[in-house]
């Protein structure tokens, strides 16, 4: 796919409110620990969005404007008897340009991270399947959200939260989850080896 497409398919992206998603999951050292820091940035005054959905901390492989759960619990399933846990790092905060005002934690790309993006994308290129321009590698920016639908002045507030309370969180990517939202509906998880 060209760069010019890519760019052109982002371009004109709307959000995906509907739809299912594959997430890596945290251990739940690193998970509790995610938790407080976005408990932080409700005391001092972000309004809870992604916190009221009850949403578990997860980086995003791919999000899909599809309902039909099988194929991808399946494709899931078969990849994550392929992967070992593997280590992350969670280091720095960020935003997107984008009209949801999302506010993210940045993993670390890892070559391990980046390895099973690209494996998981080969599988759903294969099975026909079409994930969200945001996702597709090259373009993908690895991402764990903390909140979205924020002012600016509470982007603003989180920063200064960021720069006063936060030690960066190493952890293990330990599971595999097919998820479908809005709202929440955990739909399938699977351990990695």
């Amino acid at each position: 796919i060209s760069r010019d497409y890519e760019d052109e398919l982002i371009k004109n992206h709307h959000s995906i409110t509907e739809g299912l998603a594959v997430e890596l999951y945290l251990d739940s050292d690193s998970e509790k620990k995610v938790l407080e820091f976005r408990d932080k940035i409700y005391a001092a005054g972000i309004k809870p969005v992604q916190g009221s959905m009850k949403d578990k901390p997860h980086v995003s492989l791919a999000v899909f404007p599809i309902k039909d759960s099988a194929q991808l619990i399946a494709i899931t399933r078969d990849l994550a008897q392929t992967i070992q846990r593997f280590e992350f790092r969670l280091s720095a905060l960020g935003t997107f340009p984008t009209m949801d005002n999302v506010l993210f934690l940045y993993p670390s790309p890892s070559v391990e991270l980046l390895h099973v993006h690209a494996a998981f994308h080969k599988l759903i290129q294969r099975a026909g399947l079409k994930s969200s321009p945001y996702y597709y590698p090259g373009v993908w920016v690895p991402h764990l959200t903390l909140e979205l639908e924020i002012s600016s002045d509470e982007m603003c507030q989180s920063m200064h939260v960021f720069k006063d309370a936060f030690t960066p969180i190493d952890g293990l990517f330990t599971q595999l989850g097919v998820v479908g939202f809005r709202p929440i509906e955990y739909l399938d998880q699977f351990d990695l080896q």
